[in-house]
């Protein structure tokens, strides 16, 4: 209002008396001014949310709403669904769940008994391991060469004999020649000889067969008895893993169904739990319109709610802000923390101090087709706001840029833009002279003179 009458004062001071037109004028003056931006908003909460069931399907329906409006803190309730089929499906659960527990106990048990089983079948293919090595070191280095050395021995007790009886017949043969025994005794000591002969023979053929076949044949089976030991001992081990690892498996599945029946009764019991939809923030309760059985409307009891369809707005009115928008040129003029009073259409005489909380970052149309000037999205937040307001007010907000002191300052329609260059047309006597300016702050009604002009000087409001 201020500024209007300033301008007012202005113009008559160009216009004379009298019937003749005159170009109207202004005075260049020092004065004080601030530097504001005007804009018109929406109030909104300083912070708000949007409150959704988490439930899954269709299962969720509502037997009890807050009242719309309501006021309400952190942990307060908002809705609730009614809970007895998650009651039922957590009764399923446990009893599932209680299930598959017995069943990993029963296979642990398996398990135990399948280990050792196993174990003694292990033990038992060691030990024949075991006899066998034995049985092969025993033919080897025991009853293997004490046969061969008993054979031996009798063989030498054979030839000794035998060799006795050859020397003996050769005695009884001289005894003979000298006529003192007969031929009789002769013979019989030939009969001696030959016994005692095939004794030799029979024995040594006995040693030859027992070194020559039975023994390797003995040791070869003995061998083969070793082999044998091993690979049952390497099947029983390697079939031990086998029952072993295939009882495992069993106990690490039915141990893994209980973890998922764990699993799924958790889910189960968060279900259960948000059936009570509580307070995230504080703030008010306010209900969105969304599209249910066909119709868009505000929710109610007996509704069955989506998971995560909205369902209401909870906006914390103990802080608000100002969401606005600023034209593209006077954006340079504002930044984050200039000051700023805001007024509400409700409440004509309340005025709101505040800051410029957040300046967008991209310009944007305005979406009319006879306007093309783009702008910039604002934040205000504002100071000691009451419990009256609330969310989308319509808010008018002057930006306070800046408050100039004793410079000197023209009217807006004063200066002229003529290509890249500023002018004013100053009065002289003789008429008005086209002079170039430079120009500095501004508002919506006087700006700024650097140079150019001097206190004091008229300059035109229209080109003359």
């Amino acid at each position: 209002m201020k500024c209007i009458v300033f301008l007012f004062l202005l113009l008559l001071t160009g216009c004379g008396g009298g019937s003749a037109p005159s170009v109207p004028t202004a005075v260049a003056i020092v004065r004080n001014f601030e530097v504001v931006v005007e804009t018109i908003g929406t109030l909104d909460a300083g912070r708000s949310t949007i409150v959704s069931s988490s439930i899954g399907g269709e299962r969720g329906k509502i037997i009890w709403l807050i009242q719309e409006g309501s006021r309400v803190e952190v942990g307060d309730q908002l809705i609730l669904i009614d809970p007895t089929p998650f009651e039922k499906e957590i009764e399923k659960r446990l009893a599932h769940c209680a299930e598959l527990k017995a069943l990993v106990a029963t296979l642990e048990q398996a398990r135990g008994w399948e280990q050792i089983q196993t174990e003694r079948q292990v033990a038992s293919a060691k030990f024949d391991l075991h006899v066998s090595e034995l049985d092969l070191l025993k033919l080897e280095k025991g009853d293997g060469p004490l046969e061969l050395a008993r054979l031996e021995s009798v063989m030498q007790s054979a030839q000794r004999e035998h060799n006795q009886f050859s020397v003996y017949l050769q005695d009884l043969e001289q005894l003979r020649d000298e006529g003192i025994i007969s031929q009789g005794e002769v013979q019989q000591g030939l009969r001696k000889v030959d016994e005692t002969k095939k004794a030799l023979q029979t024995v040594v053929r006995q040693y030859e067969t027992y070194r020559d076949f039975v023994l390797p044949s003995l040791l070869e089976k003995a061998k083969a008895r070793v082999a044998r030991s091993k690979l049952e001992l390497d099947q029983t081990q390697n079939s031990v893993k086998f029952q072993i690892g295939k009882a495992e498996a069993s106990l690490v599945q039915a141990q893994q169904l209980v973890d998922g029946s764990k699993i799924a009764l958790g889910s189960a019991k968060d279900a259960l739990a948000a059936t009570k939809i509580i307070a995230p923030i504080p703030g008010m309760i306010v209900y969105r319109e969304e599209y249910r059985n066909g119709e868009r409307r505000k929710p109610r009891v007996g509704d069955t709610v989506l998971q995560n369809q909205p369902l209401l707005y909870l906006p914390d009115i103990s802080s608000m802000v100002v969401h606005t928008f600023i034209r593209e040129v006077d954006v340079h003029r504002v930044q984050v923390g200039t000051p700023s009073v805001t007024r509400l259409d409700a409440f004509p005489a309340l005025a709101i101090k505040g800051k410029v909380s957040s300046i967008g970052v991209l310009a944007e149309n305005r979406n009319r087709r006879s306007d093309t000037s783009k702008v910039f999205q604002v934040s205000i937040a504002l100071e000691g706001v009451t419990s009256d307001l609330r969310p989308g007010m319509t808010a008018r907000t002057t930006i306070q840029s800046s408050a100039l002191q004793n410079v000197l300052c023209i009217p807006i329609p004063a200066v002229f833009i003529e290509g890249n260059g500023t002018y004013c047309y100053k009065k002289h006597d003789e008429g008005f002279e086209k002079i170039l300016v430079v120009l500095g702050s501004q508002n919506d009604t006087v700006v700024e003179i650097m140079s150019g002009l001097d206190e004091g000087d008229l300059v035109s409001l229209i080109i003359p």
